[in-house]
C-alpha cells in the first residue's frame, strides 16, 4: 500500500544525503515525504491526468503542489494544461512548470516498406489498457486478415489473455528487442 511504500522509503533513505527527490505519477507522496526530506529538491512527474490522480484532483490541491515542488515536469502540453485548470495562475509558464515531452525528433517513414503490425509494449495489466488493447485488436485482427499483433511486457499481478491465430505474445523482452520490433511495425503503442 501507499502508506507501507511511503514508510519503507522514508526508512531507507533516512541516513542518507539526499540532493534530489523524484515521484513519478504520486502527487498524493509528496506532502508525507517533504515533511521528512525538505533540505533536498523535490521534483513530481505527471505521466498521465494529474487531475485523476489521488493528491492533485483539487485545485487546493495542486496549489499546494506548486508551493511545495521544486519543479513538476508534464510529459505533454496537455498534462500541463489539465493540471493548471481552474488555478488561474497569473504566470501559466511559471519555471516551475515544465514540459519535457516523451519522444524524439520525428523521422521520416516510409510506410509501404512497413510490416502490418501493431505492437503493445509495457505491462500486461488494466492500468496500462491492455485489456482494452487486446479487445481492440482482435476485432482489427478479424476485419484485416494481413495484419498481426505483437505483445511484449509482462505482469505477475494480474492475467489477462487474448487469443487469435495472428496475436503473440512474447512476455518480458530485453529493451534492443523491443525497438527493433517498433522498427518495422506499422502501429505501435
Amino acid at each position: 500500500s501507499s502508506k507501507s511504500y511511503i514508510k519503507n522509503f522514508k526508512e531507507l533513505i533516512k541516513n542518507k544525503k539526499n540532493d534530489i527527490i523524484e515521484i513519478h505519477n504520486r502527487p498524493s507522496y509528496v506532502k508525507p515525504l517533504f515533511s521528512n526530506f525538505n533540505n533536498c529538491k523535490f521534483v513530481l512527474y505527471f505521466h498521465n491526468d494529474p487531475l485523476e490522480m489521488s493528491g492533485s484532483r483539487s485545485i487546493k490541491e495542486r496549489k499546494e503542489l506548486i508551493s511545495l515542488l521544486d519543479k513538476i515536469i508534464f510529459n505533454s502540453d496537455w498534462s500541463k494544461k489539465r493540471f493548471i485548470k481552474g488555478l488561474n495562475l497569473v504566470n501559466p509558464n511559471i519555471k516551475k512548470l515544465e514540459v519535457i515531452k516523451q519522444s524524439v525528433d520525428p523521422i521520416k517513414i516510409n510506410f509501404k516498406k512497413k510490416e502490418k503490425k501493431i505492437i503493445f509494449a509495457g505491462k500486461l495489466n488494466t492500468a496500462k489498457g491492455y485489456d482494452l488493447f487486446g479487445k481492440a485488436v482482435c476485432k482489427i485482427l478479424d476485419k484485416h486478415k494481413d495484419w498481426s499483433a505483437i505483445v511484449a511486457g509482462d505482469e505477475p499481478r494480474e492475467k489477462i489473455y487474448f487469443s487469435h491465430r495472428r496475436y503473440k505474445t512474447l512476455g518480458f523482452q530485453e529493451h534492443s528487442k523491443i525497438l527493433n520490433l517498433f522498427e518495422k511495425s506499422s502501429i505501435s503503442v
